[in-house]
């Protein structure tokens, strides 16, 4: 039986080298990791669902020669189908949903790779906050202190990689939804560039094609050897997105070469981070001039007025997805079974114009243009990943009794860089390398240009290599869910 030091001490790309060599079966990784997420769990409440019975089934049928053999990997609540489970993107519309029948196309390519999953993830109600607090399901509280939010919308995933439970997760990313719960938790959130990873959604490329699903790890190569797994257009895409040529797994051997890296530290709409957060940055140029990478300030050519545009397209989309429920229910959604927010999107989703989506696609275009200008003499852009320590538990929330534009405020004062790139498609990651004085991790933001995926993990690699945080592991103290309700 594989050990609980053996498997925390291992990450993915790790485990399936021992599955592959014969030392352990991908069921004897898979009980393990049950075990650490029934002991952990009830401190963190990151798992929403578990059938273990078929992940048990999945493992004695996993090929060991598969690239990711035997790895459990936590499928977040939204966007993909996986056989054996519901799909309630964590709203109480949702509840009661038969279990799907069928995988997603990235669910398959998981498998595909050898991969198991044992459990969804939690995440806010549609994936909709930085924090994670969904009335179906209850918060998910923060490794490294359970009185705060692990960030949102992959809150669940960064939790469970953070503890140990697993060394990688499903996350998605629609404004910041994998980096903010990275950064959060102090662990590696990738965004790959959009199109690179297709989903397989009934909907076509979510959010308007502002999302990507990709994954939250323990380790850099974790994310490289996944996105080797799963990197495929849409089937059916009229115009497939190109991977890079040979493996990200691989490419990492190689050096990222001296970099030209611009750094800025207020966000587009003028917010600045904690001055302990700046102490950070300046602490990360430190390090990357010491690796012989050339950093100069930079300036956003735009202000934060593309917000309302993607806001438009994240709100038509959610509407779809509750009209397609009402129409299985035969009925519209009741008022409690909506949250807050979500009511909220709901109905200033049905007043707006006809015209609204394509005045909201030029704004976006138009973005696209003015950001692949102003960094065209840069390769990677460094920021914040948040201006501000994870926020503690329920206070986003308590802001949507003020209305929607009080959470918007609120909202973008916690995590006001990171849209942007989902936005202009741009590939951009979470790297976990300063923790605050109060002990809570502070992630960096870096953004490569669109298509330099490699380029950009690269840069990653160098980092882990430099200031390494394998070692790192929160506190985690094993609590009963009345325990932590009284924390909280």
């Amino acid at each position: 039986m594989l050990s609980r030091n053996e498997y925390r001490a291992k990450d993915a790309v790790g485990l399936a080298e021992l599955v592959r060599s014969g030392e352990v079966s991908a069921r004897e990784v898979l009980e393990t990791a049950i075990a650490e997420i029934e002991r952990l769990d009830p401190a963190l409440n990151a798992v929403v669902m578990r059938n273990y019975e078929k992940a048990r089934d999945d493992a004695d049928a996993v090929d060991r020669t598969a690239p990711l053999a035997g790895v459990p990997l936590p499928a977040k609540d939204v966007n993909v189908h996986v056989a054996g489970f519901p799909t309630t993107w964590a709203c109480r519309f949702f509840a009661g949903a038969a279990a799907e029948t069928r995988d997603s196309l990235l669910v398959s390519r998981w498998r595909a790779a050898g991969m198991v999953v044992p459990v969804r993830t939690n995440t806010p109600e549609f994936a909709t906050e930085f924090v994670c607090e969904p009335e179906l399901y209850g918060p998910t509280a923060n490794p490294w202190d359970l009185t705060r939010t692990p960030g949102g919308s992959s809150g669940g995933a960064a939790a469970a990689v953070a503890s140990g439970m697993m060394p990688m997760a499903h996350a998605t990313d629609s404004g910041g939804s994998i980096r903010v719960p990275a950064g959060c938790c102090g662990v590696f959130g990738f965004k790959p560039s959009s199109g690179l990873v297709a989903v397989g959604s009934e909907y076509g490329p979510l959010v308007g094609g502002l999302n990507c699903d990709h994954a939250i790890t323990w380790t850099v190569r974790d994310s490289a050897a996944l996105l080797d797994a799963t990197v495929g257009p849409e089937i059916g895409a009229p115009v497939p997105h190109a991977a890079p040529p040979g493996s990200f797994l691989a490419a990492l051997d190689q050096p990222p070469g001296a970099l030209r890296i611009g750094v800025v530290c207020e966000s587009p709409s003028g917010h600045m981070p904690t001055p302990e957060i700046a102490d950070r940055v300046d602490a990360t140029v430190r390090t990357l001039e010491a690796l012989g990478h050339r950093v100069r300030p930079w300036t956003w050519p735009i202000t934060d007025d593309f917000h309302e545009s993607a806001f438009v397209l994240w709100a038509c989309e959610l509407t779809a997805a509750i009209a397609d429920r009402a129409e299985v229910l035969g009925r519209p959604p009741r008022a409690a079974e909506l949250g807050p927010l979500v009511a909220t999107t709901f109905r200033t989703a049905a007043r707006m114009e006809p015209d609204r989506w394509m005045r909201a696609r030029k704004t976006i275009r138009a973005l696209q243009v003015r950001m692949a200008e102003s960094m065209a003499d840069i390769d990677v852009l460094l920021t914040p990943v948040t201006a501000e320590p994870p926020l503690e538990t329920g206070l986003l929330g308590a802001c949507m009794a003020s209305g929607l534009e009080a959470w918007n405020a609120r909202s973008a004062r916690f995590a006001p860089y990171t849209e942007t790139f989902n936005v202009t498609g741009q590939p951009a990651m979470s790297v976990p390398l300063h923790h605050g004085a109060d002990g809570l991790p502070i992630g960096m933001h870096f953004v490569g240009q669109v298509g330099e995926d490699t380029r950009l993990l690269r840069l990653a690699r160098q980092l882990e290599e430099a200031a390494p945080w394998a070692g790192r592991r929160p506190p985690c103290p094993h609590k009963t869910p009345r325990q932590v309700l009284d924390a909280l």
